[in-house]
């Protein structure tokens, strides 16, 4: 961006700003004639990998802050992938199949790269992009097992390259009021934390989990298989897989929590300042050795706080919310279910008053917050609700990402407008370790004493070290 901003200043000094007074004006007002922002008037030229549903929003975010998608990259050629960047793409936008020409290709034409594939899709691509020098807003979890996540984010030190995970969550004001809040004492010592989902069973296309094999089709004419692989072993293409439910399946994906943890256990993580946890223990009903299960309960041990209190997390996958007269769904597990505080217990409402099936209690000795939703961007509810006047007091110490916007922090980080991003790999790889471990709990079936600095787990068998590091296809990066 530098350099592009150097060369105009160039240009104007050589006589031929009468060739970029155009542009200049016709950029720096929006179509309400609103004076347009420095983002908006020096557009960040982005390159997409993986156009579908994720690339497909963050391309509209980056669009609507003014920025330009002059190349993309998908394995589907049809309406899923193409069609869908062409929705957001610039006029004679470069299209490709396969990152690698791409990334060749594009060198002096684009300023940054967005990778949106499926999660074991994001290593190689990611890897590769920094190998060209490219800044990389990667879509979370960073990576689909803990020794590709620490070789990632080693080379993105060592290249010194801009770089940010899709944990939006991590530039709303709600984490940092959370934190504010509890440094204050608003709701006393806090030592346990209860975070739920409704995924998997929800929020996907169909909920088709318990196979133990994976039917096999046809692959459609305009997906090219070996590509959507990646770096996994070769397997059999099926719509019960692509395109939306490869989060259900452990060779492709990472579940529900690698989905939905990345943005709610950010929140405690960040606010209880927590470190690695000591132990991960995990549970489960309706997994197998190749799909994740329907529901489960993962708790993290963390043996120090800001609170100089030990502090448990309990992580929950599958909550189904009762009906209205309280009935819980059928074949639903009830030895999946979080405890509800009494402070929320005291407003009158139960399990069928939550906001949604997303969520998280912080629980603390005088109080309790209550995020509602997978997204904390703003305010969290404090409960009593007495407290509420007390917070009102409790003055912000922590600085705010401009507009709670992270799409917008990553594009000031590329063009240099601040020091960083706010979830830059160096913060991204802890969050994501984190929420692998309770992966690794569950599909080893045992309890994960972590050693950070051997990436092992003290005392565990062959199973756990086999998927702390995965075989991949070579050639992808």
């Amino acid at each position: 961006m530098a350099n592009r901003r150097e060369f105009l200043k160039g240009a104007a000094c050589a006589g031929t700003a009468a060739f970029f007074a155009p542009y200049l004006r016709a950029n720096s007002q929006d179509s309400n004639g609103r004076p347009k922002e420095a983002w908006e008037k020096d557009p960040v030229r982005l390159a997409v990998v993986g156009c579908g549903l994720m690339g497909g929003a963050n391309m509209r975010n980056m669009r609507k802050l003014g920025q330009r998608i002059v190349a993309y990259c998908d394995v589907d050629s049809g309406s899923y992938g193409f069609g869908n960047a062409k929705k957001y793409a610039e006029d004679g936008a470069l299209a490709f199949v396969d990152y690698r020409e791409m990334f060749e290709k594009i060198k002096g034409k684009v300023d940054a790269v967005i990778i949106a594939t499926p999660d074991h899709g994001h290593f190689a691509p990611a890897m590769s992009a920094i190998k060209h020098g490219f800044p990389i807003y990667l879509e979370k979890p960073m990576c689909r097992n803990i020794s590709q996540v620490r070789e990632l984010a080693k080379f993105a030190k060592e290249k010194g390259v801009v770089t940010q995970m899709g944990n939006m969550v991590h530039s709303g004001d709600g984490i940092r009021i959370t934190k504010e809040w509890i440094a204050a004492g608003l709701i006393g010592k806090v030592r346990k934390v209860y975070a739920w989902t409704t995924r998997p069973v929800g929020g996907c296309n169909r909920p088709t989990m318990g196979y133990k094999e994976w039917p096999s089709e046809p692959v459609p004419p305009t997906l090219d298989w070996d590509k959507w692989l990646n770096v996994a072993e070769y397997g059999p293409y099926s719509s019960e897989i692509v395109p939306l439910n490869w989060r259900r399946v452990y060779k492709y994906g990472t579940g529900a929590l690698g989905d939905i943890g990345a943005h709610i256990l950010d929140v405690p993580i960040f606010a209880l300042d927590l470190g690695y946890p000591s132990k991960v223990s995990a549970r489960q009903t309706g997994g197998t050795d190749i799909s994740v299960p329907r529901q489960d309960c993962i708790t993290y041990t963390f043996d120090k706080s800001n609170q100089g209190e030990k502090v448990e997390i309990e992580w929950y996958s599958g909550f189904l919310k009762p009906d209205a007269n309280g009935k819980w769904p059928e074949n639903f597990d009830q030895s999946f279910v979080f405890p509800l505080p009494k402070e929320y217990l005291d407003t009158g409402r139960s399990y069928k008053d939550l906001s949604t099936a997303d969520g998280m209690f912080i629980v603390g000795d005088e109080g309790v917050l209550y995020a509602p939703k997978m997204h904390l961007i703003g305010k969290p509810v404090i409960l009593p609700k007495s407290r509420a006047k007390m917070a009102q007091d409790i003055p912000q110490t922590l600085p705010r990402i401009k507009l709670a916007n992270h799409s917008l922090n990553f594009v000031e980080a590329v063009r240099g407008d601040i020091p960083r991003s706010v979830s830059d790999f160096s913060e991204a790889a802890k969050l994501t370790e984190i929420v692998l471990l309770g992966n690794l709990a569950l599909r080893s079936g045992e309890d994960i004493h972590w050693d950070v600095a051997s990436m092992s787990a003290i005392g565990a068998g062959k199973k756990v070290a086999s998927l702390i590091t995965e075989p991949m296809r070579p050639g992808w990066y």
